[in-house]
């Protein structure tokens, strides 16, 4: 057989095909489908000759709506982003710019402790408070410490992360002291500074003041997250 040849089909395109059984393969499948306790020929001719049926459940299938896509807004878009760790400017490194700082924060103590100029506190009242308080502007020096270059290091405190303290030091440097294995020592003063004090360069190592030991192993939260935290009281550890 020559598959190339002309074929002898008769053409159909404007035909229409017309196929006739004796019996028809819907009916014959759904009598047979049904249980022979029912009658099928009257159940397929209520139910389903001469009915359009779906084969297929149209439900949720549907053709969507496309979404219109959400302009993004382009308010901000000319202002800059800052990333990054905080930072201080080399030429603001200095000791001097930062005793305001140091004596505002003595301020605050003498309002969070309740100082009065009669007699310091006691220390199961001043402990709840110095835990939720902010060290940003303190006095810490390092006590110990598992890095020997940390020890002895002192100054006052710019800024306050969950791991570190960054100081800055009397001779204008800028330290990061981490609080893992890490011991500092904390003055507050004694006494109310509510009033002036004796100089514009006064710290609180200048005035009657009082030492706390923090363990920065037991202390490594942001101070926000300080303010809201209970703290239980545990043993001293070793670094």
């Amino acid at each position: 057989m020559d598959i190339y040849a002309q074929s002898v089909v008769p053409s159909v395109q404007k035909a229409r095909l017309v196929f006739n059984s004796k019996d028809p393969f819907v009916p014959s499948f759904v009598q047979n489908s049904l249980l022979p306790s029912v009658n099928p020929q009257e159940i397929y001719a209520s139910r389903i000759h001469g009915r359009r049926i779906l084969l297929d459940n149209p439900i949720g299938k549907g053709d969507k709506k496309p979404q219109k896509k959400k302009k993004k807004s382009t308010a901000n878009c000319n202002i800059p982003r800052i990333s990054g760790s905080w930072s201080l400017d080399a030429h603001q490194a200095k000791f001097d710019l930062f005793v305001p700082l140091h004596q505002l924060w003595m301020g605050y103590m003498s309002e969070l402790l309740a100082l009065n100029s009669a007699e310091p506190p006691s220390s199961a009242s001043a402990h709840p408070k110095l835990l939720k308080a902010d060290f940003s502007g303190s006095f810490i020096s390092v006590q110990a410490s598992k890095n020997p270059s940390l020890s002895s290091i002192q100054g006052i405190v710019l800024h306050e992360s969950e791991n570190t303290f960054v100081i800055i030091t009397r001779d204008n440097k800028t330290k990061v002291l981490p609080k893992q294995n890490t011991i500092f020592t904390l003055c507050v003063p004694a006494t109310s500074v509510s009033h002036s004090l004796p100089s514009a360069a006064t710290i609180v190592l200048d005035i009657p003041h009082l030492a706390f030991t923090l363990y920065g192993n037991q202390f490594r939260f942001r101070a926000s997250d300080r303010a809201g935290r209970k703290f239980k009281s545990k043993e001293t550890v070793e670094l």
